[in-house]
Formats: C-alpha cells, sequence, structure tokens
C-alpha cells in the first residue's frame, strides 16, 4: 500500500512540473515586451525604438496584425515585439497606424474597464488603417481587436510628462 502511495505522489508530482514547463514554453515564446512612444519636436527623432516618427503635436506609433499558427492572430510593432505594452504621455495626440497583412479582418480598440473610448475602422485582409488617440488622462487602458479580443491584446500606461 505505502508502494502505491509513493507512486501516486510521483506522478502528480511530474503532472505538475510538466504542466509547468509546458506553460512556461508557451509563454516565453509570446512574451509581453514593452515599447515607448514619447512625443518629440519636428527637430528631433522620436525617442521610441519601435513606433516610427512624430510630426508637430502628433506621435505616430505602429501597430500590424500578425498571423501565427492556426490561425492565431496578435499584434506586432516594428520592433517584432508580440502585443506589446505602450507607454504613452499624458496630454500627448497619438496616430496608431495599422498593417493587416493577414487574409482575415481586424479592428483596434482602446479601452478601460469595458467602455470603449477610441476604435480604428474595420480593416479588410491587406489594407491598412488608422486610430487618433487622445491621451488625455493619465492610467492603465487596455486594447484588442475587435475579432480577436482574446489573442490580439495589450496594455496601454499613460503616465503624466
Amino acid at each position: 500500500m505505502g508502494y502505491l502511495h509513493y507512486n501516486k505522489k510521483i506522478l502528480t508530482l511530474c503532472m505538475i512540473v510538466s504542466v509547468l514547463l509546458i506553460g512556461m514554453s508557451y509563454s516565453s515564446h509570446y512574451l509581453i515586451q514593452t515599447i515607448s512612444a514619447k512625443k518629440s519636436s519636428s527637430s528631433e527623432k522620436a525617442s521610441s525604438t519601435s513606433t516610427g516618427s512624430s510630426s508637430g503635436n502628433t506621435t505616430s506609433i505602429a501597430l500590424n496584425a500578425l498571423e501565427l499558427k492556426n490561425e492565431t492572430y496578435r499584434w506586432q510593432n516594428t520592433s517584432k515585439a508580440i502585443n506589446p505594452t505602450l507607454h504613452l504621455n499624458a496630454n500627448t495626440d497619438y496616430t496608431i497606424k495599422i498593417k493587416n497583412p493577414t487574409d482575415t479582418k481586424h479592428e483596434l480598440i482602446i479601452g478601460s474597464n469595458g467602455t470603449e473610448i477610441a476604435k480604428s475602422n474595420e480593416m479588410a485582409p491587406g489594407k491598412t488603417g488608422k486610430l487618433t488617440f487622445q491621451a488625455n488622462s493619465t492610467g492603465t487602458f487596455e486594447y484588442h481587436c475587435e475579432y480577436h479580443p482574446d489573442t490580439m491584446k495589450g496594455i496601454i500606461e499613460i503616465s503624466g510628462q
């Protein structure tokens, strides 16, 4: 009887370790990387390493729809970060330029606690779009795709300048 009890403990431990290893392997493939989009003057380049350029009072951010295996979709920035956290400055206007090279439609939505704050137009396969967003207040917001909200999603952190 003691031998059977010992085998159940080992089996349970092996299952837990297996689940943890699989989870770590999956999450490490889709690590959320952060980017910063910072307002810059017209005489200097944007300080963000991944978002594009700034002209006047509007800062540009680039996001592309990305199709992974098994028709799984994610957002990706120009630095290849998957579903990146966007660090924005309050009292700044942003234009998020979106490319859709996939074979399905996408629509970018910015929200907070279930309330929609801004959204792009629907982008058909192979098309581009944009979303203009005024970061008027500080706080944490979220962004997602209307059609793929569980996989194409990320965080927007807006802080004071």
